[in-house]
């Protein structure tokens, strides 16, 4: 089987597997003594202080027994190592993310899913086709293997038909995701003729070739679903309509007053064994289960996500893994399961807690739970009302001023979409006539939305929508003093046309604020490392630098928050506070001790961050900081672009600038 790839879509995942197989060697002691020799000739490229590292000394113990790790979070030296060894076959198995997979010619001969879901960041999903074709593509060496092998590990039961989507799907197609930014606006108004020239650019792109070459099919699915909307003869009347709309709009607000509720902060507190909850997911109603436990999970992401083990009422099979809500008419069938529940899928959060038995691993233990669900569930029926639930006001202290005025507008929208005359009847779930006129209402509804969106689609001219962003993004920079009504480039504008790597409006801003005047370089440096994108970290101590930046980190606040209020005005999508919170203080104490002279053992030590993803923002930040120092000088600003030289010189040191093994 080896060389063996494992893919796994966490990091921290790679490190722990690696850990759980350290005690097995797949190398020969002749191969080991090779190992070592790379590793030495490679650690030539470190200091003595960094070849100390705990990063770099723990690595070796498993590169000598074929054991090796690859991700965006090792050190740049390592990561390279390790590519180097297992190129020479001197790693025989490597846990890796898919990145490796892209872009770098490693085959293997055996190539392992450790799970066939990924976090795209904003839910788990299966793997696209793509994805699993890049990475199980890298199983068979050419010359040397005659057959790839791969092992796809499933953890939970996937559907057959996902599966050959996943193994023997199309790959995704390539769809251009060209956007206007400020930065290439200016730089084409700099041109006598810029307003041309950026439409010269937007009708040549790959964005509005694809649009045009689109048209056809559009316009073939527009007359087949026009077609099967035609078919379906028109059902009901506007009481039907009326009522489809009311219960759109109340599941909706439902909806979005469920998720603020289901945010951990809120409601982990609430999960306590006995808590009676009702479970949805989808159309598909479960009804009201009891929480068993709370047990927190990692993610593919590697953050902490909760999964609830609730006791349900489950139809027939669920002994033997089939899941399916209880069935009415086969009550005998019927049985009452522990069964783990996403927390997104809880659709109500009752203010009743049971208490249960301290052994439920028993049938009857089970049932006598059930029997009492059931009868309080009938004791507030039989008295026309429904079980208390969780106020997320009153229990759960939620301020948000946007949640309040959702939640309070449900209730009034509860109220008339339960007391609508036909709600009694088709949302008895029942196979009624009118249930079924809905039935054949919505989907005809479907059809022809999906047409009205193919015909804007056609109608549109993607030029025109470039035309429109182009000119709220005008306005923006005219408000903001980057451009006169002219469409000139003034000062200001010149030098954002020199900042690619980090906001360039926000930069700007503060520059010509005075924010960045009264501070050292180390301090520029510091602050400007708000700008680079890192994942989330749990530690933000500001130790050494808090005196100092304390003012510049509330005006970059301030400024954040004030540039995407005009942005709002001019008519452009940005939601203002998640604009605000991109830019956070997460490096700033890191970049300052390192700036400052600190080791690199001393930084990591401060941070729950990976070595790698500090060395990678600081290379950024480097690049920042000469493009600033390019921005003063297009602005006439000797003094200042002499900081900025200065700060991203006090970077350049050590491990986080050291020489690549392929140079």
């Amino acid at each position: 089987f080896f060389p063996v790839i494992v893919f796994s879509f966490s990091r921290r995942e790679c490190e722990e597997y690696a850990k759980f197989v350290s005690k097995l060697n797949f190398n020969t002691p002749e191969e080991s003594e090779q190992v070592r020799e790379v590793y030495n000739a490679a650690m030539l490229n470190l200091s003595e202080e960094d070849r100390e590292l705990t990063a770099v000394q723990a690595i070796l113990p498993l590169l000598e027994a074929g054991i090796g790790i690859h991700h965006s979070g090792l050190l740049p030296v390592l990561k390279e190592l390790i590519e180097i060894l297992f190129s020479e076959s001197l790693i025989k198995c490597l846990f890796a993310t898919e990145t490796f997979a892209m872009g770098l010619n490693m085959p293997a001969r055996t190539v392992i899913f450790t799970q066939v879901k990924k976090f795209d960041g904003t839910d788990m999903r299966v793997l696209a086709p793509g994805e699993y074709t890049q990475m199980a593509g890298r199983a068979g060496r050419r010359g040397k293997d005659d057959r790839g092998i791969c092992i796809v590990m499933c953890d939970e039961r996937m559907e057959e038909l996902a599966m050959k989507e996943m193994i023997l799907g199309q790959p995704q197609p390539l769809n251009s995701e060209f956007k206007l930014s400020y930065y290439s606006i200016l730089n084409l108004l700099k041109r006598a003729t810029g307003t041309i020239d950026a439409e010269y650019v937007i009708s040549r792109s790959f964005h509005q070739f694809q649009h045009a070459k689109q048209l056809p099919d559009m316009k073939v699915k527009l007359a087949e679903v026009e077609e099967q909307a035609a078919k379906i003869k028109a059902v009901g009347g506007e009481e039907i309509q009326e009522y489809i709309k009311l219960r759109r709009e109340y599941r909706d607000a439902e909806k979005s007053v469920m998720r603020a509720m289901l945010e951990p902060s809120n409601c982990l507190r609430f999960f306590s064994s006995g808590r009676l909850i009702r479970v949805r997911d989808g159309d598909t109603n479960w009804g009201w289960g009891v929480i068993v436990h709370a047990l927190p999970v990692k993610d593919a992401k590697g953050s902490t996500t909760h999964v609830l083990d609730v006791l349900l009422r489950c139809g027939p099979g669920a002994a033997q893994g089939k899941l399916v809500p209880v069935n009415d008419e086969a009550d005998k069938d019927n049985s009452t399961e522990i069964v783990p529940v996403g927390m997104h899928l809880v659709d109500a959060i009752s203010a009743m807690r049971l208490t249960l038995p301290d052994d439920l691993r028993t049938t009857d233990a089970r049932q006598s739970v059930w029997l009492a669900v059931e009868a309080v569930t009938k004791k507030f029926i039989d008295n026309g009302q429904e079980l208390p639930l969780i106020d997320p006001i009153a229990d759960m202290k939620i301020t948000d001023v946007k949640f309040i005025n959702t939640y309070r507008s449900l209730g009034a929208l509860r109220e008339a979409f339960q007391t609508h005359a036909l709600y009694s009847e088709a949302d008895a779930r029942k196979n009624s006539a009118l249930t079924a006129k809905i039935d054949v209402f919505e989907q005809k509804s479907q059809l022809l939305a999906q047409a009205a969106e193919l015909k804007s689609k056609i109608q549109s001219n993607e030029l025109t929508k470039f035309r429109d962003d182009l000119k709220s993004r005008s306005k923006v920079l005219k408000k903001l003093g980057h451009i006169d009504a002219d469409g000139v480039v003034l000062t200001k504008g010149r030098a954002a046309c020199e900042v690619d790597t980090a906001d360039e409006l926000l930069v700007t801003e503060l520059m010509f604020n005075g924010v960045f005047q009264g501070l050292t370089p180390h301090e520029l440096v510091a602050l400007a490392s708000c700008f680079m994108p890192v994942e989330k970290s749990n530690t933000s101590s500001m130790n050494k630098s808090a005196k100092a930046l304390a003012k510049p980190l509330k005006a970059l606040q301030d400024s954040a928050r004030e540039i995407a209020q005009i942005q709002l005005e001019c008519k452009l999508e940005i939601d203002v506070e998640e604009f605000v919170e991109s830019f956070k203080p997460t490096m700033v104490e890191i970049v300052y001790c390192w700036a400052t002279g600190e080791s690199f053992a001393e930084i990591v030590k401060k941070t729950d961050l990976f070595e790698g993803t500090i060395i990678r923002a600081m290379r950024r930040l480097d690049e920042l900081m000469m493009e600033l120092h390019r921005a003063c000088i297009a602005v006439g600003d000797t003094e200042l672009a002499e900081k900025f030289e200065k700060g991203a010189e006090s970077l350049r040191h050590g491990i986080v600038f050291a020489d690549s093994l392929y140079t």
